[in-house]
């Protein structure tokens, strides 16, 4: 690693180990000079006292890892600080409820407002002042676009973040560096790239991208490759010694019997008590829609789920009733669709709408996290240009996945494929709780056109 490398990476660190102690200072201040003499049966030991300040340190560090509020470089100034609030924010009502069991009552709930308050005056304070030094700093870097879709190329170039941290010195079509033989030229490739400090490779060939990959490697260039589907099913193989060789085994997704039942089991523990607690705006929702223009409440179309199968979806009716009367089936255009209702843009602004899932993953048809369902004639269109696209269906459907919190809502379905199998890959508990999570966090802070799923989109 060279100096300036080193130096990027430990004034980063530091930065992001100030925010973590300054951000539990006022806890610790509060608890030390307070709260620890509150505990019920006499006041905690110093050992005692460490471990409630450890407690919430880690719980912090876990939650701000979990929603990317230390991506200074990667987001925007407001996502920085929106994410840390939340991160601030889980944290806080976590040690309010280990603090109420050690109190065994309500603590006080003054001091303990002030403490919020300053935490996010610092947070606010950090993201606007750590943004700023970032960028003041550390120098845009010299970087490289070699693609073979001019989609993905239009989507880096032209995106703010990339423009803050590089200076696109090319960008070069592959199809460029072919004689008329259809010989690849790489060595002219790798004379255009040798200066470079980054290089994103997006979507080109296989015997390009290894070469492109080796040679980055060796020169000491960061290297930003877009996998391709075969990248992302090799990341589920089972690694092991062959005939005295390394090899690789990459199978049909096969998750252990104790995953799934685990699974299946706070599928259905999460989606009654999700049920119970929102009654009351289902009640309020049904009403409204009912008044609106007298249509149904719940919209019913077939979807697809694991293996294939053909299930009915529930959703709360957003659109006219004959939305899809003279279009058929068709992606919908978003928060400008003219089909959808008054009372329907509100409640896909609240996400309302996708409520009556629940009752689908109770009965089994989906799960909390999995790939979005698509209805079957959608799935055929896309089978068409993506043989892959069924891949998907290897697990079951769900109410939200990794297209939806980290994809934008005019993704296109190979990249919302790749993301889904990024998750079919790495599927876990961890893997499903962390979605989730990043799920609250998309829900209050959604990029454009974000949205789980409406009634004609691909989502």
């Amino acid at each position: 690693m060279d100096r300036s490398r080193l130096w990027h990476d430990v004034s980063v660190r530091s930065v992001k180990l100030l925010n973590i102690l300054f951000i539990c200072a006022p806890f610790a201040y509060i608890w030390l000079s307070f709260y620890s003499g509150q505990i019920y049966g006499g006041e905690f030991s110093m050992t005692g006292n460490i471990a409630v300040i450890v407690v919430y340190v880690l719980l912090y560090a876990v939650f701000v890892r979990i929603y990317d509020a230390f991506q200074i470089s990667q987001v925007s100034r407001s996502e920085l600080f929106f994410s840390q609030i939340i991160a601030l924010s889980i944290s806080d009502v976590i040690i309010f409820i280990l603090l109420a069991a050690l109190i065994r009552g309500l603590p006080e709930l003054f001091r303990f407002a002030v403490c919020v308050l300053f935490q996010i005056i610092i947070s606010y304070i950090w993201c606007v002042t750590v943004s700023w030094w970032y960028f003041k700093v550390f120098k845009k870097r010299r970087a490289v676009i070699i693609y073979d879709s001019i989609h993905n190329l239009n989507e880096i170039a032209k995106h703010g973040l990339f423009l803050r941290s590089f200076v696109l010195a090319g960008a070069y079509d592959i199809d460029e560096f072919r004689d008329a033989s259809g010989n690849e030229r790489i060595d002219q490739l790798k004379d255009r790239i040798k200066d470079a400090e980054a290089v994103f490779l997006m979507e080109i060939p296989s015997l390009e991208r290894n070469e492109l990959l080796k040679y980055c490697v060796e020169n000491e260039i960061s290297c930003y490759d877009e996998p391709k589907i075969s990248d992302i099913l090799m990341r589920s193989s089972r690694q092991f010694n062959m005939y005295n060789l390394p090899v690789v085994l990459v199978e049909r997704y096969s998750p252990t019997p104790e995953y799934m039942f685990i699974k299946r089991l706070s599928d259905i523990l999460l989606a009654c008590l999700t049920l119970i607690i929102f009654s009351p705006v289902f009640l309020i929702t049904a009403l409204a829609i009912k008044i609106s223009d007298g249509g149904p409440v719940i919209y019913k179309q077939k979807r697809l789920t694991k293996n294939g199968r053909v299930f009915d979806i529930y959703k709360f009716r957003s659109m006219r009733i004959d939305a899809e009367k003279e279009t058929g089936a068709v992606i919908s255009s978003g928060r400008n669709d003219p089909r959808v209702t008054g009372i329907g843009r509100l409640i896909r602004k609240l996400r309302i709408d996708e409520l009556p899932q629940l009752i689908n993953i109770i009965k089994g048809d989906m799960s909390l996290v999995g790939p979005r369902p698509e209805r079957p004639e959608m799935a055929e269109r896309f089978a068409q240009t993506l043989p892959e696209f069924n891949l998907r269906l290897q697990v079951r459907a769900g109410l939200t996945g990794y297209a939806q919190v980290y994809g934008r809502y005019d993704s296109d379905p190979y990249d919302k494929l790749s993301m889904d199998l990024h998750y079919i890959a790495n599927a876990g508990l961890a893997e499903d709780l962390r979605i989730l999570l990043v799920t609250f966090k998309r829900v209050l802070f959604r990029e454009p056109e974000w949205h789980c799923g409406d009634e004609n989109d691909t989502n």
